[in-house]
């Protein structure tokens, strides 16, 4: 589950990118996964996908493994990013916080059960309406 820990607070594993990317590999719980729309800026910060990335930069600078650990959170750069037009980056000023008070490993935890569908646990993304394999339907979180 590490890999869907980021430096700035957004749960890689609701990614619709991600998820699509883990699908083309074959991860057979994704089969039945679809999605609308393929534009996100951000192709993960792990494994050095997105080296340019300002928060990879910033944390390899601070020594830090996200910026829930910064002696400078939350600086500006972040509060900008939370508010920025994309509104799932809402989100990032408390998941940093709940990682900071709590730990990355229950971080994680919650965050897999948040982005799960309720009924069959298949994987959700961030403005999914509708669960792929069951179709449960919710409202859009955003």
């Amino acid at each position: 589950m590490d890999k869907y820990f980021s430096m700035c607070g957004l749960y890689c594993g609701a990614c619709s990118l991600m998820i699509l990317y883990e699908k083309a590999l074959g991860d057979p719980l994704l089969v039945d996964f679809s999605v609308e729309y393929n534009d996100s800026p951000c192709q993960g910060c792990k494994g050095g996908a997105n080296p340019e990335c300002e928060f990879v930069i910033c944390n390899r600078e601070h020594n830090t493994e996200c910026c829930s650990y910064c002696q400078e959170f939350p600086c500006e750069m972040i509060l900008k990013f939370s508010k920025d037009e994309w509104p799932h980056h809402k989100d990032v000023i408390e998941n940093l916080e709940t990682i900071r008070d709590t730990g990355k490993e229950n971080w994680l935890r919650e965050q897999k059960k948040l982005w799960s569908c309720s009924d069959c646990g298949n994987r959700t993304h961030w403005y999914q309406t509708e669960c792929d394999k069951c179709g449960k339907s919710w409202p859009c979180r955003y």
